[in-house]
């Protein structure tokens, strides 16, 4: 599934980055290890973790010159 979302980018609170990168929401492994499935209540679906994935769509990110000196973090979770 496609989902429209505001920014690809979000504020990260972990000490390893400034922002994080998550580019879909979902997983189509189910490892048995996965530390993620609780993103699950934060989708709409009713399919058991691992059989989706939602495929995020974002606008152009504004003024990217403010990321200069960042640490991204790609895919932190779900």
């Amino acid at each position: 599934m496609l989902v429209r979302t505001k920014t690809v980018l979000t504020k990260s609170n972990l000490p390893v980055s400034d922002y994080s990168v998550n580019p879909y929401v979902g997983c189509a492994h189910t490892c048995k290890y996965c530390y993620a499935s609780f993103m699950k209540r934060f989708t709409n679906h009713t399919e058991e973790w691992g059989s989706f994935v939602d495929v995020k769509i974002w606008p152009e990110v504004k003024h990217p010159e403010k990321y200069t000196g960042k640490e991204l973090l790609l895919s932190s979770g779900g």
